[in-house]
């Protein structure tokens, strides 16, 4: 499995909002190390985590009234990225400041475009908003896995392995024996599998009492180049309940690190028991091992496929469709921006 390297004119979640507090947070998205912060106006800001000066992590040094400090000689740079002090000289060395990104803080999540700034629009944005709608409880999770991020997009995307490895938090009837429809509509990707009058897995008895089988919706949108979407329905089989109306939201941004690490953050929301923290902490708890199963699995698949003499190469099966939908958008954007000709 060849590298193709990263988009760039495209917004990556970078953090959760909650992370941006009273403290640097460096992180690296596609190869590039960055640094975010809260300015003087409390939007984040987001930074080359090279200082102008020596080339030290802005990362390790210390925020004060909006004001990033470098940890080596004090060298002090607004939200901007501007050097605004230097403590060991009377005057500031014009144009010494961090290359700056374009940031946006949405839906709990903190987004940084990487590639021409004039390009970032954000009706781009991803549309998360179960993130903090009313009517819905949330709750977040983040893991770093030592895989590629396409591998991630692969295990979203094909759920049949859901019975298989998540036996005991997310799995249940009816994913292998009913079919998937897929549809590609420009750069999404769609999906959606019925599984009438079928046991409840146990992640539907933490939100709700079904006291027989259910009928269940399973609906995903892949958009470029890292995000998830996934809408999952669940009513009393046969009853005049919209099963389209989420039983819960698992939304996914899964953003490459390097070649071989991605930044997975994950949120799950509800819209049922929503002052129940028992059933908050139970939800994020089923996810937590639920989502380092998969890590386990994807991680050992990374290695296997790195020590291939035949190079890696990928079969694909009827429940691939959707993954190999989505590796061809990624492949043909990737191509655009190679040839300069990507429009936004």
């Amino acid at each position: 499995m060849a590298d193709e390297g990263f988009l760039r004119n495209q917004w990556y979640a970078a953090a959760t909002a909650a992370e941006i507090a009273d403290r640097p947070v460096g992180r690296t998205i596609c190869g590039e190390p960055l640094v975010m912060f809260r300015a003087a106006d409390g939007k984040v800001a987001v930074l080359e985590d090279r200082c102008p000066h020596r080339k030290y992590q802005l990362s390790r040094g210390v925020v004060t009234d909006g004001i990033l400090q470098c940890g080596y000689h004090g060298i002090r740079i607004d939200g901007t990225g501007a050097c605004v002090e230097v403590p060991s000289q009377s005057t500031v060395p014009r144009g010494l400041r961090a290359r700056s990104y374009p940031a946006i803080e949405r839906h709990a999540l903190v987004f940084v475009w990487l590639g021409d700034p004039k390009r970032a629009d954000p009706s781009l944005l991803p549309d998360f908003r179960e993130n903090d709608a009313p009517g819905f409880a949330v709750v977040h999770g983040y893991l770093h896995v030592k895989a590629n991020y396409k591998l991630l997009i692969d295990n979203l995307l094909d759920l049949t392995h859901v019975p298989v490895v998540h036996k005991t938090t997310l799995g249940g009837p009816g994913m292998m024996e009913n079919p998937l429809e897929v549809e590609t509509d420009g750069d999404v990707v769609r999906t959606l599998r019925m599984m009438p009058g079928v046991d409840p897995a146990p992640i539907h008895r933490l939100i709700r009492h079904f006291p027989g089988k259910i009928d269940r919706r399973q609906e995903t949108e892949f958009r470029p180049p890292v995000y998830i979407h996934i809408n999952l329905g669940a009513v009393p089989a046969g009853s005049n309940e919209d099963v389209r109306i989420p039983h819960h939201v698992v939304i996914n941004s899964l953003v490459p690190e390097t070649e071989r690490t991605t930044h997975y953050f994950w949120s799950v929301a509800r819209n049922r028991a929503l002052d129940d923290e028992k059933v908050s902490r139970a939800l994020k708890d089923v996810h937590v091992v639920a989502f380092n199963e998969d890590v386990v699995v994807i991680e050992a698949q990374q290695r296997m496929i790195d020590s291939d003499p035949e190079g890696g190469t990928l079969a694909n099966l009827e429940g691939d469709a959707a993954c190999a939908a989505a590796r061809r958008i990624l492949a043909r954007k990737l191509a655009e921006e190679a040839r300069g000709s990507v429009l936004v």
